[in-house]
C-alpha cells in the first residue's frame, strides 16, 4: 500500500540521519539502479550508509551492496565535488519532500539538494546557489532546472500542520467540496494515510463531505489533528512495519508499510518493532538481487550452515511474535466475558441508535454525556473508529477493539478464533524449526561444480502488489486490478483509500481496478489507461470485441453493504452517485518484461504505460491463438527484439508467469 516516504516520515527520519552523519566526511557514493549510497565516516570514529533514491525515498541502510564497476557521468560528477567534504548540516525545507545537504572545506561549499517528490531529483549547486549538475533537467511552469540556472524551491503546497496552531481548523477547510481526506491533504500539505490517520484518531469518517460536518465533527477532526501533531512532536517514537494477515498459515505476510510508531488506523494488524525508523524502512524495501552483496567462501558447508541457522533464527523470531499475538487475543476474549454485561449493553446500545437512523456524531454526542453521568458502559469507551465499525473500550488496563455488528459473545468468540489460528501457526512453525534443526546437525551438503552461466542465486522477492494485476500508469500511478471474486473484494476493502480512484468496466466478469492515488491527482492519461486496463481483463477480450466502456467513481461512492432487503453476492459493491464514463476504449494491452537485476518480470497493460516503462514490449489482441501458444510467441518475440545478454533472463521467466499477466482467452500478436 505504502511505496513512498511522506513529508511526515521524512521529518521523522532526519534526527537519525543528522545524528549519524553530521560532521562526518563523504567517503564515496555510489549508484545502483535508481539508488544512491553515500558512504560516510565519522573522523572520532564510525561509518555510516546513507540511501538517496530520488522521488522516493531517504534513510540510513545497512545492506550491503555490489561496487559498481564504472559510474555513470553523474556520479562521477558527484565524486569529485564531494568526496572527502564534511557533511555540515541537513534540513528539510519546512514540511516539504526536499532534503538540503550542505557539505564544505576549506576551498568551499556545495548544497546537494534531494527532491523526493514527483520523479524526484538530485541536483548539486555550488557556492552562488546555481544549478552545477542535476540528474534531470527540465523547464517547468513555476520553475527552471537547467545548468547554471539560480536554484528555485517548488510553490509550497498547503498550510504547514504546525503553522495551523491557533488558526481554527474549520475556517481553513468548511470552504471545502471534497470529502474530509481529500480536504486535509491538500490543504494541510499531508499524505493520504497521515489524514486517514488524523481521521482514525478523530473518530470522523473519512469519506465524509466536509460540508456535511457538523460543529462536533469539527471539534473532533481539530482533537485528532491535535493528537497527532503531538505524535509528530514525540518522534518516531516505536517504529515499525505493519502487516497484512495471511490467510494461509505458512505464508509470510507482505508488509503494507512502514510507520513511525503504531496508527489507529491499522489497529489490530500485526507488527514489526525497530529500534529505529531508518531501520524499520530500510527492512520495508528491502535490495534488489543486483544491489545485494554476496559473501565470498570458499568453504560451501559452513556457508549452507549459516543460511539454516538464518532460517531457524527467523523462524524463532515468527513463532515468539505468534506467540505473544495468541496471547493477546485470548486475554481480550478472557476480558469480554469479565465484563460480558457492561459490553453487551454497549453495544446493543449502539446498535440501537443506528438502527433507528442516528448517525456516528450523535453516537459520540451520546456516550460523551454517558460519561458526564458516570454511566459505566460509557465510561469505558476509548474511542470509536466508525470507518471500520469498531469500538475500543477500556477493560481493565487493556485496550479491546470490539465490533459493533457482533454480540459480546461473538467478539469474544472472534478473539479465541484468532487466537487458535495464531496457536495453529505456531504449532507449524515449530515443527520446521525441528525439521531445520535436524537438517542442520545432519546435513552433509554436496559442492556442486559452478555452473557456466550465472544464474539467481535466490528466488526473486515480489512486491505486495504483485498479488494482483497490476501496471505503473505512464505518469507514473500504480493501478491495481483483481484477479478473482476474492482478490476484487480484497483489493476494494483492504488497499482502497480515500484519495483513489475506482474503476469499473460495463461488462461481465470486469476486475474492480484501483488507482493509487499518494497526493496529487492524475490526468486524463491515466483515467483512460486504467479504463483500458478494466475493459481488456473483462469479458470483452474472450468475446473478441473491439472496444468496450468503462466508468470511475471516488471511494465514498462505493459501499459494501447492501439496501436493506437486497442481497450483495460475494465479492460485490454497491455504487452511488455519478459514474464517469470513458467510452469505446480500445480492446488491446502489451506486454513487456521489467529487468531488476538476474530476474526478468513480465508486465501488462496499456500500450501506452507499457511503452514508457519497458525497453521492449509486444501488442496483442483478442484473437485465434491459444494462450499457451501466444506465451511461446510472446517469449520468442521479446527474445529477439531483447540484447543477446538479455535473452537468457527472458526465456527464464516461468510459463505460468507470463499466463497471470495475460487476459483470459486466446489472442494474437500485433505485427
Amino acid at each position: 500500500m505504502k511505496d513512498a516516504m511522506s513529508n511526515v516520515d521524512i521529518m521523522l527520519v532526519l534526527p537519525e540521519i543528522r545524528k549519524a552523519i553530521e560532521g562526518a566526511f563523504v567517503k564515496n557514493i555510489y549508484l545502483h539502479g535508481h539508488v544512491f549510497v553515500f558512504k560516510l565516516y565519522q573522523p572520532s570514529g564510525g561509518n555510516a550508509q546513507l540511501l538517496i533514491e530520488p522521488g522516493r525515498r531517504i534513510h540510513l541502510t545497512e545492506f550491503h551492496r555490489v561496487a559498481q564497476k564504472q559510474p555513470t557521468k553523474f556520479v562521477t560528477v558527484l565524486r569529485k565535488y564531494l568526496r572527502d567534504k564534511r557533511i555540515v548540516s541537513v534540513k528539510q525545507h519546512g514540511l516539504d519532500r526536499i532534503v538540503v545537504f550542505e557539505t564544505g572545506d576549506e576551498s568551499g561549499t556545495y548544497k546537494l539538494v534531494a527532491e523526493l517528490f514527483g520523479d524526484g531529483n538530485l541536483i548539486l549547486l555550488d557556492p552562488q546557489d546555481a544549478i552545477f549538475v542535476a540528474m534531470r533537467y527540465k523547464r517547468m511552469r513555476d520553475r527552471d532546472l537547467v545548468p547554471k540556472a539560480k536554484y528555485e524551491l517548488p510553490p509550497q503546497r498547503g498550510i504547514d500542520l504546525f503553522a495551523l496552531e491557533g488558526q481554527s481548523l474549520k475556517e481553513t477547510i468548511s470552504d471545502s467540496k471534497a470529502n474530509v481526506v481529500r480536504t486535509l491533504a491538500s490543504r494541510l500539505n499531508l499524505d493520504a494515510l497521515s489524514c486517514e490517520e488524523i481521521c482514525a484518531l478523530s473518530a470522523v469518517p473519512p469519506t465524509v463531505m466536509v460540508s456535511d460536518l457538523d460543529d462536533q465533527s469539527f471539534h473532533n477532526l481539530e482533537r485528532g489533528l491535535h493528537s497527532f501533531g503531538e505524535k509528530l512532536k514525540t518522534g518516531a517514537n516505536g517504529p515499525c512495519l505493519v502487516f497484512e494477515e495471511s490467510e494461509q498459515s505458512d505464508a509470510e505476510s507482505a508488509p503494507l508499510a512502514f510507520l513511525p510508531f503504531e496508527f489507529a488506523f491499522y489497529h489490530g494488524l500485526q507488527t514489526k518493532q525497530f529500534d529505529t525508523f531508518s531501520q524499520a524502512i530500510d527492512e520495508f524495501f528491502g535490495v534488489s538481487p543486483l544491489e545485494e552483496a554476496e559473501g565470498e567462501t570458499n568453504d560451501k558447508l559452513t556457508e549452507e550452515k549459516l543460511r539454516l541457522q538464518t532460517i531457524i533464527d527467523k523462524q524463532q523470531e515468527s513463532l515468539s511474535l505468534l506467540r505473544k499475538n495468541s496471547e493477546v487475543l485470548r486475554k481480550e476474549g478472557e476480558l469480554i466475558y469479565a465484563n460480558f454485561q457492561v459490553v453487551q449493553e454497549m453495544l446493543e446500545s449502539v446498535t440501537g441508535a443506528r438502527l433507528r437512523g442516528q448517525d456516528w456524531d450523535e453516537i459520540v454526542r451520546r456516550i460523551e454525556k454517558g460519561k458526564k453521568e458516570g454511566v459505566q458502559s460509557a465510561a469505558l469507551i476509548d474511542r470509536i473508529i466508525p470507518s471500520q465499525a469498531q469500538i475500543i473500550m477500556n477493560l481493565g488496563e487493556t485496550k479491546v477493539a470490539l465490533d459493533v455488528r457482533l454480540s459480546a459473545q461473538d467478539n469474544a468468540a472472534a478473539s479465541y478464533d484468532k487466537a487458535k489460528k495464531m496457536e495453529a501457526k505456531a504449532e507449524g512453525a515449530e515443527s520446521q524449526i525441528e525439521k531445520t534443526r535436524i537438517q542442520l546437525t545432519q546435513m552433509q551438503v554436496p559442492v556442486r561444480p559452478a555452473p557456466t552461466k550465472a544464474l539467481p542465486s535466490k528466488l526473486r522477492k515480489k512486491k505486495w502488489y504483485e498479488r494482483y494485476r497490476w501496471f505503473m500508469s505512464s505518469e507514473g500511478f500504480l493501478v491495481l486490478g483483481g484477479r478473482d471474486i476474492k482478490s476484487n473484494e480484497q483489493l476494494a476493502k483492504r488497499q482502497m483509500t480515500a484519495n483513489d480512484i475506482f474503476f469499473h468496466a460495463s461488462l461481465h466478469g470486469a476486475p474492480y481496478v484501483i488507482v493509487k492515488v499518494p497526493d496529487q491527482p492524475p490526468t486524463e492519461r491515466t483515467l483512460v489507461e486504467a479504463a483500458q486496463f478494466a475493459v481488456a481483463f473483462s469479458s470483452a477480450w474472450q468475446d473478441g470485441l473491439s472496444s468496450g466502456d468503462a466508468f470511475w467513481v471516488n471511494p465514498e461512492q462505493v459501499s459494501f453493504t447492501p439496501p436493506t432487503g437486497e442481497y450483495l453476492p460475494p465479492g460485490g459493491v454497491m455504487l452511488y452517485g455519478t459514474k464517469n464514463y470513458i467510452r469505446d476504449v480500445p480492446v488491446e494491452i502489451s506486454v513487456g518484461v521489467v529487468v531488476e537485476g538476474d530476474f526478468a518480470t513480465p508486465i501488462s497493460g496499456p500500450t501506452s504505460a507499457i511503452a514508457g516503462n519497458t525497453i521492449y514490449h509486444v501488442r496483442i489482441v483478442p484473437g485465434k491463438t491459444k494462450k499457451s501458444q501466444l506465451v511461446k510467441d510472446i517469449v520468442g518475440r521479446l527474445v529477439r527484439m531483447a540484447p543477446r545478454e538479455m535473452a537468457p533472463l527472458i526465456t527464464r521467466i516461468p510459463q505460468e508467469d507470463m499466463m497471470q499477466v495475460l487476459p483470459p482467452g486466446d489472442g494474437e500478436i500485433l505485427l
